[in-house]
C-alpha cells in the first residue's frame, strides 16, 4: 500500500464468530428459551382463557358456530349440572336462513343427545368484529325475553375474548354474565401447547385478542 493509500484509506478487519462461538450462542439461547417457556406459556393461557364458576341457571347459551356434535354433548352435560331446562345456540344468519344447513345443525344436536324441541337458535350476524356482533345479538335477545343473566358456553381458548364482548354488550342492559370454557376436539387451556393444532389455535387467538383489546373494546 502506498503512502497516500495509508493516509486516506483505512483498512478494517472483519471479526466473526468461530463455529464454537456460534454453537455456544445457540445453546445459550435454547437454555434461556427453555427456562422461560413455562412463564410464556402460562402468560398466553391466562391472557386468552378466563371462565367463571358454574352457577345454577335456567338456560345455557352455547357458541357453537358450526354445530359441532362434541360441543353440543359437553353443553348438555353442563346444562344438567346447572339445572338448566333450556339450551340456546347461536347460528349465523345465512346458515339459519338455509333450510338444509339449519336441518343439519339440528341433526348434530340430536346426535349429541339434545332434545331439539327444547333447543332454541339465535341467528347472529357474520360481520367483523364477529365476536362483538354475536354478543350484541345475544344480549338483544336476552333483553327482549327479560333475562337478567346469561350463562355462556364457548371454546376454552376463546373464553377471555368472548367474555369481554358479552360483559360489554349485556352490561348495557344490566344483564350479568357467566362464561364457561370447554375443550373442543380435545384442545383446552391445559394442553394446547402439546400439539401443532393447539399451538396454532392459541397463537391465532392471542393475535385476535390483542386486536380486540386495542381496537374494539
Amino acid at each position: 500500500m502506498s503512502i497516500l493509500e495509508k493516509i486516506f484509506i483505512q483498512e478494517k478487519t472483519r471479526r466473526a464468530f468461530t463455529w464454537q462461538g456460534k454453537l455456544s450462542v445457540v445453546l445459550v439461547l435454547l437454555v434461556i428459551g427453555g427456562l422461560s417457556w413455562p412463564f410464556i406459556r402460562n402468560g398466553i393461557t391466562n391472557y386468552i382463557y378466563h371462565v367463571d364458576e358454574l352457577q345454577p341457571a335456567s338456560r345455557i347459551i352455547v357458541e357453537n358456530w358450526e354445530g359441532n356434535p362434541g360441543m353440543f354433548k359437553t353443553t348438555l352435560a353442563v346444562s344438567r349440572s346447572a339445572g338448566a331446562a333450556e339450551i340456546w345456540s347461536i347460528i349465523f344468519e345465512d346458515e339459519y336462513l338455509d333450510e338444509q344447513t339449519r336441518h343439519t345443525y339440528m341433526l348434530h344436536a340430536r346426535a349429541a343427545g339434545i332434545d331439539t324441541t327444547s333447543l332454541f337458535l339465535i341467528p347472529v350476524p357474520k360481520h367483523d368484529p364477529k365476536t362483538l356482533h354475536i354478543a350484541r345479538a345475544v344480549a338483544d335477545t336476552a333483553h327482549q325475553h327479560g333475562w337478567q343473566h346469561l350463562t355462556i358456553v364457548t371454546e376454552d381458548l376463546h373464553s377471555a375474548r368472548s367474555r369481554q364482548a358479552y360483559v360489554l354488550a349485556a352490561g348495557a342492559y344490566g344483564i350479568s354474565v357467566t362464561m364457561l370454557g370447554i375443550p373442543v376436539e380435545g384442545i383446552s387451556s391445559t394442553n394446547w401447547y402439546t400439539t401443532p393444532t393447539g399451538f396454532f389455535i392459541a397463537f391465532a387467538e392471542t393475535i385476535k385478542k390483542l386486536y380486540y383489546d386495542f381496537f374494539v373494546f
